[in-house]
């Protein structure tokens, strides 16, 4: 005789799924872990005949939900085309189209074609250095760690994986 195999939903992921006949009555959602009562049995046979039977119930679900947001998605958008097509809003939006962004930071008495860069102002501070070949280390030369004669490649290393390289 082969195991029965119930069809139950999740009543917190609304997920259908398989569940092994038992004589408790509770059981626990395998995707979000909720623990529940069985509250409604949508099918029971064997293993295969319950998997296909769960996949079709989820299928039809995810439609649904799907078309559902479609619907919901389509009044938003016939309501927010409404809202636009109102006398006052087209007034609005001429009135924004026709003032530029950009008139506040430009003059309007100068010519595109004859308008000619401003020339920028640098302030000199007596406490920034502004040499950039000095160095901030007046360290002479010889005082410096000298570097090494001995060039990369016939340095030996003391890594014991050098033997297999």
């Amino acid at each position: 005789m082969s195991q029965q195999i119930r069809v139950l939903q999740c009543i917190q992921c609304k997920m259908y799924q398989v569940d092994i006949v038992k004589k408790a009555s509770k059981w626990e959602c395998k995707i979000c872990r909720q623990k529940q009562e069985m509250l409604r049995e949508f099918f029971r046979g064997s293993g295969p005949e319950c998997r296909a039977k769960v996949q079709q119930l989820n299928l039809d679900r995810g439609m649904q939900e799907e078309q559902l947001e479609e619907n919901l998605f389509l009044t938003a958008q016939q309501q927010l085309e409404q809202k636009e097509n109102s006398p006052q809003k087209q007034e609005i939006t001429l009135a924004k189209k026709t003032t530029n962004k950009w008139a506040n930071y430009v003059d309007e008495n100068t010519d595109k074609s004859t308008a000619q860069p401003s020339k920028i102002k640098v302030e000199k501070h007596e406490d920034i250095s502004l040499d950039f070949h000095t160095s901030k280390n007046k360290v002479p030369r010889s005082q410096k760690r000298p570097a090494e004669n001995i060039p990369a490649v016939n340095k030996k290393s003391c890594s014991k994986w050098n033997d297999y390289i």
